[in-house]
């Protein structure tokens, strides 16, 4: 019952407190526009709205920044209506997947969320302070999160879904019966 609760939840994210659909964006730009022109240097002559599909679909991996000339689009994006559709629809599924399943009831049935971008947001601080910038150089997550979910799974627990904005959240080992993959074009993990 609380992984119901807890997708439930997360599906009322979707939702204003006054219960319509119609969400409130302090920052509101203006409405989402593809904009034509060159990606950058990784992937000469891309539109914004391709380098946005390459990179939600792991065909385009290993960026660290939003190219520079695609700014301006990816925030229109995370702020417009297509961002909120497009979580939903990930939402929605993951959702009538959950309530499909029969728990064990030993309370060893478990769903894996990531945090940032996946239960909380950071649209805020993005719409403050710009939707590019300079690139974070990091480690791979990929292995860090295989062997977090493989210890659950050595705890006994039973990992029957995960979901995650980053490609990082839900490859590698031990992802569990199903995995959902919110967009977010805002940064990358390997």
């Amino acid at each position: 019952m609380g992984l119901l609760s807890l997708l439930l939840f997360l599906g009322t994210l979707a939702v204003s407190p006054n219960g319509s659909q119609e969400v409130e964006v302090l920052h509101q730009i203006h409405p989402l526009r593809p904009q034509s022109g060159s990606a950058g240097t990784p992937v000469r002559g891309l539109s914004c709205l391709s380098w946005r599909f390459g990179v939600e679909t792991h065909n385009i991996i290993d960026w660290k920044t939003v190219p520079q000339s695609c700014e301006n689009y990816i925030g229109h994006y995370m702020l417009g209506d297509q961002y909120r559709e497009d979580s939903k629809a990930v939402v929605d599924q993951a959702l009538g997947y959950a309530q499909s399943l029969n728990l064990a009831g030993d309370g060893k049935d478990v769903w894996v969320f990531d945090i940032d971008e996946t239960t909380l947001s950071n649209l805020p601080y993005y719409a403050h302070h710009g939707f590019g910038g300079s690139a974070d150089i990091g480690t791979t997550a990929v292995t860090y999160k295989s062997n977090q979910r493989e210890k659950l799974e050595k705890e006994g627990y039973r990992v029957l879904g995960n979901m995650g904005d980053q490609w990082s959240d839900i490859l590698g080992t031990h992802i569990g019966n199903r995995t959902f993959k919110l967009p977010d074009p805002m940064y990358y993990i390997s």
